[in-house]
């Protein structure tokens, strides 16, 4: 058996960067589906080669050991799913345009530390930044003692900083939204223009996913690179839930002081988190994030209650139709 990285998925087959320097396509063998753990890209793996035929030019045998994962929260399942595997740094990418979003940031943060994994916060389009010393003194608070680069990567300024990251062993990720500039930045990497870039919409400064597979890219001057598609959802695995009960927490304890015991912590007459929203207790992006979270909780609660009901209509239908088949049985013999 060969020795090999997986540099992409697809919906059928993985591109495996061999030892040998030859790139094959591959399958899985049948045990994968049994388990349902396929390898990821940047898994490490040891794969068989066969006849080359239009399907695949090899097997994947087995998945090496991971140093390391990135997963996120399957928003459907509500199970991890494992973004990428054995990364030494994730470069969190954010434009200083409409993309600009400290909450969004801030989730990133969480992603990279509950995986164990250094981040660093890449601000990109310095050039179309509002009020650029508000908006990096306002990341470099959140951030804490993670690295801060600000860069413009359509026309390169700032981006020698990724030079300080890369090691010939080194493995990175940019993540981030659609239109953040993660292509841009891989192509300047590069030296070539191997992702394809579009201009983002100009009301919020999102990208149309030019980037729609996670690929591994050999840096010439050594160090791999990992770009990804935007996600639509940033669901933590572990984090999130420290994180958002902690607002939740936060406000429902000034709700203790509220006028009316259902009051809605919006327009309610009465309310003790307007009010602390008033004196500045509270944010306004503390208080958004709330309700934002009551809202998601309260989705969950009741697709989990359908699923459940569903489960459970789906039992007794199961059990009278094994009743009724018994008694035809004795009635049979």
């Amino acid at each position: 058996m060969l020795t090999g990285r997986v540099i992409e998925v697809q919906r059928v087959h993985l591109s495996v960067a061999l030892e040998t320097g030859e790139t094959v396509l591959a399958t899985v063998r049948g045990d994968f589906h049994e388990t349902g753990e396929y390898p990821k890209v940047g898994d490490m793996v040891q794969v068989t080669l066969v006849a080359a035929s239009e399907e695949a030019q090899a097997v994947i045998e087995l998945i090496l050991p991971r140093t390391s994962a990135i997963s996120r929260l399957d928003q459907e399942t509500q199970q991890p799913q494992i973004i990428v595997t054995n990364v030494d740094t994730v470069f969190i990418v954010m434009g200083l345009d409409g993309d600009y979003n400290i909450n969004r940031l801030e989730r990133y943060l969480l992603l990279a530390r509950q995986s164990s994994i250094a981040p660093v916060v890449i601000l990109n389009k310095a050039d179309m930044a509002p009020d650029l010393e508000t908006q990096t003194a306002a990341v470099h608070a959140a951030a804490g003692d993670t690295p801060v680069h600000v860069v413009t990567a359509t026309t390169g300024e700032g981006l020698e900083v990724f030079a300080l990251y890369f090691t010939k062993n080194e493995t990175a990720v940019l993540l981030g939204s659609s239109g953040a500039g993660k292509s841009t930045i891989t192509n300047w990497l590069l030296g070539h223009s191997a992702q394809e870039t579009q201009h983002v919409r100009v009301d919020d400064s999102r990208g149309r996913h030019t980037t729609t597979t996670r690929q591994l890219f050999t840096l010439p001057d050594g160090g791999y690179l990992i770009d990804t598609p935007g996600m639509r959802e940033l669901g933590l695995v572990e984090a999130e839930s420290t994180a958002d009960d902690g607002i939740i927490s936060q406000i429902e304890q000034l709700a203790l002081d509220c006028t009316f015991s259902n009051c809605d912590h919006d327009k309610s007459a009465g309310c003790a988190v307007q009010a602390a929203l008033l004196d500045e207790r509270v944010s306004p992006d503390t208080l958004a994030n709330y309700h934002k979270l009551v809202r998601e909780r309260a989705w969950l609660a009741d697709k989990s209650g359908n699923k459940n009901r569903f489960k459970e209509a789906r039992a007794i239908r199961t059990a009278q139709a094994r009743s009724v088949n018994e008694r035809r049985r004795l009635q049979g013999r």
